[in-house]
């Protein structure tokens, strides 16, 4: 779809000379550029060829997920610098291709509008960074769009008034800090993923009261690990055991433990390695 669009988009923006259809053109060049590190990255998932990566393919997601920011921030920069430009001395648009815009962007809506909720859907069921990236940038071009009409309507109404030359510029500002702050969660995410931090306290609780219930069944507690990696949660514990334990007990007591925290906590996988008593 955007391949279809893209050459007549970036057309009407040039004859109108119009900065808010010109930040069309920074979506398109960030769609291709993105979607085909999505593509990438999604068919090496499904097709099974991870395994280079102990943990899945979770950092390879936040990787394309703060590739696609990256090139959408710095894009909406580039385009808020133009507009500050541009407001030295105000731009005249044509009215007639600016009025082709407005139709091309009331399409847009209805479309991102669509991917936006689906999306959203999806990344919630699979809480994948790509997806997170992809639903959060249809929801910015929805909402874009109607300022993007909105704007442009009122400098087709009122073009014959002297003010007019301004509203593109300040509109493209205030899309751009828009756009920007939506983006910013995703990069903060997408690098906490990448530093391997641990868990929240919330979780850690669950794991501290999943040992206290278990108290009596093992030895000593030696420490616990944890890891984020894309969606899923990796969790280690180190237990001892007492000697005298026999060694179905042990396995029951590693099994009801790695049971229950995999049930408490959604998307995780626990390891369980067992330390030698301290004498």
């Amino acid at each position: 779809m955007d391949l279809v669009i893209f050459i007549p988009t970036l057309t009407v923006a040039f004859i109108s000379r119009s900065l808010l259809l010109f930040s069309d053109g920074i979506d398109f060049f960030r769609s291709f550029a993105v979607f085909g590190t999505s593509l990438y990255i999604l068919r090496r998932i499904r097709k099974g060829q991870t395994t280079n990566y102990d943990y899945g393919a979770g950092k390879l997601e936040c990787l394309g997920s703060l590739f696609g920011a990256g090139i959408i921030i710095s894009g909406l920069l580039v385009l808020g610098v133009i507009a500050i430009l541009r407001c030295r001395h105000g731009v005249a648009l044509d009215a007639g291709f600016t009025s082709v815009g407005m139709l091309v962007q009331a399409v847009g809506i209805v479309v991102n509008g669509f991917f936006w909720h689906r999306n959203k859907r999806l990344a919630h069921e699979t809480r994948a960074p790509l997806i997170e990236m992809q639903w959060r940038h249809n929801r910015t071009d929805t909402l874009a769009g109607g300022a993007v009409v909105t704007a442009l309507a009122l400098i087709v109404i009122f073009h014959h008034s002297a003010w007019s030359v301004y509203i593109d510029q300040v509109c493209t500002l205030g899309y751009v800090v828009y756009a920007i702050s939506l983006y910013i969660p995703v990069v903060r995410d997408s690098l906490y993923e990448m530093l391997d931090r641990t868990l929240e306290e919330h979780l850690q609780i669950k794991i501290l009261r999943c040992l206290a219930e278990h108290f009596d069944e093992y030895e000593a507690f030696h420490g616990v690990r944890s890891r984020r990696a894309g969606g899923r949660i990796f969790i280690e514990l180190n237990l001892s055991f007492n000697d005298e334990s026999s060694v179905g007990n042990v396995v029951a007591t590693i099994s009801e433990i790695r049971q229950r925290l995999e049930s408490d906590i959604p998307r995780s996988e626990v390891i369980i390695s067992i330390e030698s008593p301290q004498k």
